[in-house]
């Protein structure tokens, strides 16, 4: 009873931190102002024009299609993409021997091992009703889908315990013509307006969404609220076993 209460109070502690998590991710979205192409344009060229280009960090959130002049090919799809995560994972059967009620008992079990990642990014341009500007997507946490899956059978024989089957290819991307929602900082990159991480202070939200700043905001109060009740929920239980088993005891 005393550990079930001890593991409910770990939960609880957990709980908080992603409620708080979730808290200062909606607080950031809701503090950052959203501007389209060409009024950050007109910020950019008028603050840059004031104090230089050194003094110009602005966080911003715009949304738009992205697009690209030069975009990356996805390794599987062929899809022209400007972000995308290659993995390729070694499938195989080993034999697993185990014993039940003393008699030894082998079974076949498919497993799988990462054997290769690969990421790639390239800039691009977020364009929206009044213009466009620039990306540059390094550091950025980045929601990609899946554009390309597959296997290549390449079977060989038993070899020990262990039997190779192929190998899976998995392909994440970020497509040419997706819609998004960008929150990161504007900077000047060589006289010209762009979206980055944050210069000076890497903890600046920087983040490309396929979901839209509303989507995002909602989903971000759902998860605080819920993981505050289990939080409190956890932590009332688990303190309330923990007496008990110690007066129990």
């Amino acid at each position: 009873m005393v550990i079930g209460g001890v593991l409910l109070l770990v939960l609880a502690v957990i709980f908080f931190f992603a409620a708080r998590a979730n808290a200062n991710k909606l607080q950031t979205l809701n503090a950052v102002e959203t501007y389209d192409t060409a009024t950050l344009a007109a910020i950019h060229q008028r603050i840059t024009a004031s104090l230089g280009v050194s003094g110009f960090a602005q966080p911003c959130e715009v949304e738009g299609v992205i697009e690209c002049a030069s975009p990356l090919t996805g390794p599987i799809s062929g899809k022209p993409l400007v972000a995308y995560t290659y993995t390729v994972n070694r499938e195989y059967e080993e034999r697993v021997t185990t014993t039940t009620n003393g008699k030894p008992e082998t079974r076949v079990e498919r497993r799988s091992e990462q054997i290769e990642q690969n990421e790639r990014r390239a800039p691009f341009l977020v364009r929206d009703e009044r213009g466009h500007v620039q990306v540059l997507p390094d550091g950025a946490t980045l929601e990609v889908i899946e554009t390309g899956n597959r296997f290549v059978e390449t079977p060989q024989p038993w070899t020990g315990a262990t039997r190779a089957l192929g190998r899976r290819e998995c392909e994440r991307g970020l497509e040419v013509g997706a819609r998004v929602f960008v929150l990161g900082t504007a900077i000047d990159q060589g006289g010209r307006l762009a979206i980055a991480r944050h210069p000076a202070n890497s903890k600046h939200t920087f983040m490309i969404s396929r979901k839209s700043e509303q989507e995002l905001a909602a989903s971000a109060a759902t998860w605080a609220r819920n993981m505050n009740y289990a939080a409190i929920a956890s932590g009332l239980i688990g303190f309330v076993l923990v007496v008990w088993g110690m007066l129990a005891g």
